[in-house]
C-alpha cells in the first residue's frame, strides 16, 4: 500500500492519497503449477523406486505406474517439474519459461515416439512409446497454455481524501 500526503506551507494537510496496486495473473500459472507438481511427484516416486547411484544413473530400469524409467529420467522429470513450478509463480515471464519447457517436452516426446535413437534412449532413460506419448501430451498442453492463455490485470484501488484549509 502506498500513501502520499500533500501539505501546505504552514503544515495543514490538503490531500491524503492511499493507493493499493492491482494484481496480475494468468490461467497458465495454474496449469504450470499442476503439471510441475505432477512431474515432481512422479519423478520422486520413480527415484524412490530406482534408487540413485551417481556412478551410474542409467540403471536400474524400473516400471513406475506402468511407465518405464531410470534414475536419470527421474532426475530430469524432477528438474522439469521444479522449473515449471517456478514458471507458475510469475504471470508474464513464467509464460515464456512455460512455453520453452513445453517445447522441450514435445521435442523429447517426438524423438521417443518417432524412434529416433531407440536403443540409446531406452538404454539411458528407459523410455518406451508410452513415455513419449505422455511427454508429447504434457508438452503440448503446457506449450499451448504458455503461448495462448492471457494475462489478466485487475485495477488497483485509489482513495483520495481532501481537506480544504480556510485561512482567516
Amino acid at each position: 500500500m502506498f500513501n502520499r500526503r500533500r501539505t501546505t506551507a504552514d503544515g495543514d494537510v490538503v490531500e491524503d492519497v492511499r493507493e493499493r496496486p492491482g494484481h496480475t495473473w494468468s490461467p497458465a500459472q495454474l496449469i504450470a503449477l499442476v503439471f510441475g507438481g505432477a512431474a515432481i511427484v512422479f519423478g520422486a516416486f520413480a527415484l524412490a523406486e530406482t534408487g540413485l547411484d551417481f556412478d551410474n544413473v542409467t540403471v536400474p530400469h524400473e516400471s513406475v505406474w506402468s511407465f518405464h524409467t531410470t534414475p536419470l529420467l527421474a532426475l530430469a522429470e524432477i528438474g522439469w517439474g521444479v522449473l515449471m513450478v517456478i514458471a507458475g509463480l510469475r504471470p508474464i515471464a513464467g509464460r515464456a519459461l512455460m512455453a520453452v519447457l513445453g517445447g522441450i517436452a514435445v521435442a523429447g516426446g517426438a524423438l521417443i515416439v518417432l524412434d529416433a535413437w531407440p536403443q540409446r534412449l531406452h538404454d539411458e532413460l528407459g523410455v518406451h512409446d508410452r513415455n513419449g506419448w505422455l511427454f508429447l501430451a504434457a508438452g503440448a498442453i503446457t506449450l499451448l497454455a504458455g503461448l495462448v492463455l492471457p494475462v489478466v490485470s485487475t485495477p488497483g484501488q485509489r482513495t483520495v481524501t481532501q481537506r480544504h484549509v480556510v485561512s482567516s
